[in-house]
């Protein structure tokens, strides 16, 4: 009996954390970047759309589901100049937690900026809109007051929740710094690339509560992240090694990863006859919590991720370490990688940077 209090009070004290404004997020971060910092968008890839699908905590509870699913594109026949190009995208994401189904969807937009900012280096900027409903099923919750000293009694009354969905409107933006050096293509072994930016969400500190207007507010979230591609030429392979650091009110998290992608087959430089192949295995650490493990094949535009947290926190005894099961799909229009990022092989349809 003990035992299973206790475990009720651990999976309650996560559901708290939610109900408190921690946002969704799922382990891949490298894999649904316009999510954490719209900067991104557009800067990478001409056009880039992701799917992402993350199952947690089946071991221990109601499994918590998060699915997302985003596009980003650069719309350089719209361009401010010859040093600079719009970028847009849009972004859905729902997460369904604990046994009362608390839901949050968020829809979203993007708008940016790109500038040539050096030879090999772009600067860009991003603002993101997004509409947000937080949702629960209250006839799944129980209180303390239906238990009768002995057991749970659910004909008990129990306490009444004034509303059980609310909605409200947020903003975020970010800056990001890109440097790319490479003629070739995304699977080329004499690449590198960086991407470091910030980013900070939740300005209007939005109103956020089940019991009307309380006075509780979203805490505003701030994002520092950096990603890098390093080239080993020697035996057509490369090292990415990666961190996000993420404040919110008084929740911190962080994260690193390294991968290690090896280059099957490199893309025809002359011809579409040859494509590029890869595959990377790694993986990431988040601090106190979890070590994720993860593996990625791409084949020319597309790319698939699969990845599983072991858990080794306070849940423990209970998960046995079994966390949460992650998969990933990327499909990016072009596969470009260097100073021609997003270029085709043939006609170019859209102005590069050169």
């Amino acid at each position: 009996m003990k035992k299973q209090i206790f475990l009720a009070l651990i999976i309650s004290i996560g559901a708290l954390s939610n109900l408190v404004g921690q946002d969704p997020h799922f382990s891949q971060y490298n894999e649904s970047p316009v999510y954490f910092n719209p900067a991104l968008a557009g800067v990478s890839y001409d056009f880039r759309a992701v799917v992402n699908y993350r199952s947690q905590w089946a071991s221990v509870a109601v499994p918590y589901k998060s699915y997302g699913a985003s596009i980003d594109f650069a719309v350089k026949h719209k361009k401010l100049n010859k040093r600079a190009y719009w970028t847009g995208g849009l972004l859905a994401y729902d997460d369904v937690s604990g046994d009362a189904s608390f839901t949050s969807l968020n829809l979203g937009g993007l708008l940016g900026v790109v500038i040539k900012s050096g030879k090999y280096s772009k600067l860009s900027m991003g603002l993101s809109g997004s509409f947000n409903q937080r949702s629960l099923n209250g006839s799944k919750l129980t209180w303390d007051s239906q238990y009768n000293g002995y057991r749970y009694d659910a004909s008990l009354p129990g306490e009444s929740i004034p509303q059980q969905s609310f909605y409200f409107g947020d903003y975020g933006g970010g800056f990001n710094w890109h440097y790319a050096k490479s003629e070739r293509y995304i699977s080329a072994a004499d690449g590198h690339r960086f991407d470091i930016g910030f980013s900070v969400y939740h300005g209007t500190l939005p109103f956020y509560s089940f019991y009307g207007n309380t006075g509780e507010n979203l805490h505003m979230k701030f994002i520092q992240h950096a990603n890098f591609i390093f080239a080993l030429p020697g035996i057509k392979a490369s090292l990415m090694p990666s961190y996000i650091l993420m404040l919110q009110g008084p929740s911190f998290e962080a994260n690193v990863g390294l991968m290690f992608r090896k280059i099957l087959s490199d893309a025809s430089v002359h011809s579409a006859t040859i494509k590029p192949v890869a595959i990377a295995i790694g993986g990431y650490y988040r601090a106190l919590d979890a070590f994720i493990p993860q593996v990625q094949f791409e084949y020319a535009k597309y790319a698939i991720g699969f990845s599983y947290d072991f858990n080794f926190s306070g849940l423990t005894p209970y998960s046995k370490t079994r966390g949460a099961m992650e998969i990933c799909l990327r499909y990016n229009f072009n596969p470009g990688y260097g100073t021609n990022v997003g270029n085709t092989i043939g006609p170019r349809p859209t102005p590069m940077f050169k």
